[in-house]
């Protein structure tokens, strides 16, 4: 397995950088483009190895896409279906993408015949009990592996009526059922059982599904309510990712430096956007012009958060943490417990490697600072440790990271702009 050593930074950060697209919205827009009626252009999407499961798996579907990119921009042609979907030929396979294994299990209901998914043996442990249930009771039949891929539904091309869905592992369970919804017959009501976490992801769903035409009726995340409608094909930017520039502005924040995010929406329905507001909290001044922030670093303090509706940015601020003054707790997490791995553990370990005392709970992490010390990270295949450890290695000598690569599930680009940024890897 391949080693990166980071190299310190010997002065402060002053740097511009473009924000990367983001994922969770190329995801959705390649989902909801597909089922629309006519053609529509995703321009800029992030082109990633999670977004890439989700294309091919769309062209199994039958639907036709085309990669229109130049040497200047990024763009898919996709000619919609109208909701109607082609039984795949050959199981669909997804790598360890659970936004493709969970939006690809709510759309095969639209297809007359069946639908197997499967991915790696990462993704094999990845839940989703939740939504399987969810479909079972429209009347859709799903066989999994005690509630893991591989998953096999079966259906007639056609679903409604009424379901409950219990989210507590993941609110792509409720995102999935939202994007094929307008195929539904005669409708679809969502009722959402106990609390949902990430939240802000259902906002990004419906901020989507709006774009391309479609309203959704609700009472707040507990219940759904929606008529048959269809999406109307368009022309669809994709706005810059809070979750991948998060990165860059830990490390200006921790070194006391300066960055400007350019491409990021400040009205962004993104939940990592959150980012930004902690932390100010912590010590950082922002600035906004246009579409673009500038973040300036301060004395960081810690702080008590609670990061239920932004789990995916708990890795870069628990390494913010590590260079702050006093204790900082992050508190209601659990869901990282059913990421790309156990998250929540996966952070605890490799910060007391570093040298922070921290503790684990089930659903909370308390970290306090300690004499850091340079060690191999291991990622456990997850990007986003990869990526947070990263940026502490700018101010701890001799910080390796293990399976480097595995960046590209989200952002194949990070070590190229990382290096700009900063000159930090060899």
């Amino acid at each position: 397995m391949r080693v990166k050593e980071i190299n310190c930074i010997d002065s402060k950060i002053d740097a511009k950088l473009k924000a990367p697209s983001s994922k969770s919205y190329t995801h959705r827009a390649l989902c909801i483009a597909s089922l629309a009626e006519g053609e529509s252009k995703i321009i800029d999407p992030l082109f990633s190895d999670d977004t890439k499961y989700t294309l091919n798996s769309l062209r199994k579907f039958g639907i036709n896409i085309i990669d229109g990119s130049t040497s200047k921009s990024k763009l898919f042609k996709i000619e919609g279906g109208g909701g109607r979907l082609d039984s795949p030929k050959e199981p669909l396979y997804i790598g360890n993408s659970g936004t493709s294994l969970r939006f690809m299990m709510a759309i095969s209901p639209l297809v007359n015949g069946a639908v197997i998914i499967d991915g790696d043996s990462e993704v094999r442990k990845r839940p989703v009990r939740g939504l399987e249930s969810s479909l079972k009771q429209l009347g859709i039949e799903v066989s999994s592996n005690e509630g893991c891929p591989p998953v096999r539904i079966s259906s007639k091309g056609i679903f409604g009526g009424e379901t409950i869905i219990e989210s507590r592992e993941s609110s792509q369970y409720l995102s999935g059922l939202l994007i094929a919804s307008p195929y539904c017959n005669p409708y679809l009501k969502i009722n959402v059982e106990g609390n949902l976490p990430s939240s802000p992801y259902v906002d990004m769903t419906i901020d989507v599904m709006n774009n391309f035409g479609v309203n959704v009726k609700r009472n707040d995340y507990s219940e759904f309510y929606i008529s048959p409608s269809k999406y109307i094909g368009r022309d669809y930017t994709v706005e810059g990712d809070f979750s991948n520039s998060s990165y860059f502005l830990a490390a200006a924040a921790i070194g006391g430096g300066k960055v400007t995010m350019e491409n990021l929406n400040r009205n962004s329905k993104q939940s990592d956007k959150f980012f930004v507001e902690i932390l100010q909290k912590m010590g950082c001044s922002v600035k906004w012009k246009d579409s673009s922030l500038t973040l300036s670093g301060g004395d960081l303090n810690g702080i008590e958060i609670d990061m239920k509706k932004s789990p995916d940015i708990v890795p870069t601020l628990a390494v913010v943490a590590a260079f702050s003054k006093g204790q900082t707790k992050i508190i209601n997490i659990e869901t990282l417990r059913y990421k790309e791995t156990d998250r929540l553990k996966a952070v605890a370990n490799e910060l007391t490697k570093i040298g922070c005392k921290v503790e684990e709970g089930k659903d909370y992490l308390i970290i306090n600072p300690g004499n850091l010390k340079g060690e191999e990270i291991e990622t456990y295949k997850d990007h986003r440790m990869a990526m947070s450890f990263a940026v502490s290695g700018l101010f701890i000598e001799g910080i390796k990271v293990r399976d480097p690569e595995c960046v590209s599930k989200s952002y194949p680009e990070f070590w190229n702009d990382f290096s700009k940024f900063c000159g930090g890897i060899n």
